[in-house]
């Protein structure tokens, strides 16, 4: 019966959907927003609807239906643009091969092994400092779900072993604690969902390469201290009770866990071959004919490579890569959700639509009385805000966008605002329609409870974004 009622209420929010998408088809065009804009306009406010109700697959779909019936473009253009595009090609294949990062156990091993040091024994706060970054490591490189389930069990073994009980603050700041680093994780390697996407809005609007080479040196000493400013927070304003944490040993680390085994050795060996892949276009000699095969190939090509050796490379008798085995990894909803935004996010704001014209036009008056530094962090506020209740990577695409457009009339440098973009909108923490791994965190009702993970969600982004902000538009002018 409550399927039948959640299915009944789909019902309901498609045609709410369907609805603003015919509205904007009648209502004449405004200023110089043209006919193709109002619809448009229609289609992004369906859109932030259906992904805030509904989920973000079906949705997507119904927004490229919108998008060939506002006349922008017919659906086979869309579609080359879109499926066709090298980032969503990209991002559908890189869950493929983190997919094999994954199964071969490398997170059990960083799990353990980071807890595992004799010198955390007594010290409750470093040991607790080095679960974080455990889960930061494991998101940032592999799976920040599966980085998630493996570091929430160590906590609820630690929480059994000190008497916490559910809902104690320790252990509910550190499950809150583990979810920030996966999310905060998430935006470290240019190859991520949120990241790609942001970029990739940038370097189309810009006419620019990605260079994930500076983007890398930006974003790891940046959200590496956003995160250990969490603990910070954690040891000095929520102060939970640590009870006999303080005598804690590490002697609960599974030995046979903190032994490399082959295929991990082997997956370790081409994790650390394609970063280097990726960002040797920016590091290597333009003449050496290496960059010149890399930057032919591209990344999606380049990740081919890397796809087609774990095929053909075998141990113990199996291959590291066996195709039909591993495409359960892929998430649908993120590859549709990009292969909609990515072109979207151009189209939304070309030439025939007029919406950029009436947004820099909108914004005159207020840029009028605002220097550049206020508005960038104004809007960088306002993205970290609306990350919180909307689809972070739609939310970055949109202001990447809008930071682009005004901030060039502004002659501001704009590819070290978006690099810092990318932080803010993976302060995602604050509500359950934050993110999913947020969402995952407020159904975990055995431990936490809703109203504390509101109140550390709200603190920590606020906290965060100060943080990030500060530090990182210092540093993001270094590296740029």
């Amino acid at each position: 019966m409550v399927e039948q009622a959640k299915h009944k209420k789909l019902w309901v929010h498609a045609c709410v959907m369907l609805a603003l998408m015919v509205v904007f088809h009648v209502i004449p065009p405004l200023g110089v927003i043209t006919e193709v804009g109002m619809r448009l306009i229609g289609v992004f406010l369906a859109m932030l609807y259906g992904w805030t109700t509904c989920g973000m697959l079906w949705p997507s779909l119904m927004g490229m239906m919108g998008v060939a019936l506002s006349g922008a473009m017919p659906m086979s253009n869309f579609l080359a643009l879109s499926i066709g595009n090298e980032t969503v090609v990209f991002i559908l294949f890189i869950f493929i091969f983190t997919g094999v990062i994954d199964e071969v156990g490398l997170i059990d091993y960083i799990a353990n092994k980071m807890i595992s040091f004799p010198f955390l024994n007594g010290r409750p706060w470093l040991f607790s400092t080095f679960v974080i970054i455990g889960a930061y490591i494991s998101a940032a490189f592999i799976n920040m779900f599966a980085a998630i389930i493996v570091f929430w069990g160590i906590i609820y073994i630690v929480a059994e072993r000190f008497d916490f009980k559910p809902y104690d603050k320790y252990p509910t700041l550190m499950i809150f604690g583990v979810t920030l680093a996966s999310c905060i994780g998430g935006c470290v390697m240019p190859y991520k969902p949120v990241p790609l996407v942001v970029l990739k809005a940038y370097s189309t609007m810009a006419g620019v390469q990605m260079d994930f080479f500076k983007y890398l040196c930006f974003s790891l000493p940046v959200t590496f201290l956003v995160m250990l400013f969490y603990v910070l927070l954690c040891r000095f304003v929520f102060r939970p009770d640590i009870k006999e944490l303080r005598h804690i040993s590490v002697d609960f680390a599974d030995p046979d866990a903190l032994i490399l085994k082959k295929r991990q050795k082997v997956a370790v060996a081409f994790l650390v071959t394609f970063i280097f892949l990726m960002i040797a276009p920016s590091i290597l000699p333009e003449a050496w004919i290496l960059t010149q095969w890399i930057n032919a190939l591209g990344i999606v090509g380049c990740l081919f490579f890397l796809l087609v050796l774990m095929h053909l490379v075998t141990v113990d008798g199996e291959p590291m890569l066996v195709f039909h085995q591993i495409t359960k990894h892929i998430s649908w909803d993120i590859f549709i959700v990009m292969a909609f935004v990515i072109p979207f996010a151009g189209i939304f704001t070309g030439e025939d639509t007029g919406i950029k014209e009436a947004i820099i036009m909108a914004m005159k008056p207020l840029l009028a009385e605002l220097s550049p530094m206020v508005f960038i962090v104004l809007s960088l506020l306002i993205a970290t805000l609306l990350t919180n209740i909307a689809n972070n990577m739609v939310v970055g695409a949109v202001f990447a966008t809008l930071l682009f457009t005004i901030g060039t009339n502004m002659g501001l440098e704009i590819a070290p605002i978006i690099a810092v973009l990318v932080v803010c909108v993976n302060l995602a923490l604050a509500t359950p329609a934050a993110s999913p791994v947020v969402a995952m965190c407020f159904a975990n009702k055995t431990w936490c409870k809703a109203s504390d993970l509101y109140k550390y969600g709200i603190v920590t982004v606020l906290f965060g974004f100060v943080f990030a902000v500060a530090i990182g538009l210092l540093w993001a002018g270094i590296v740029y």
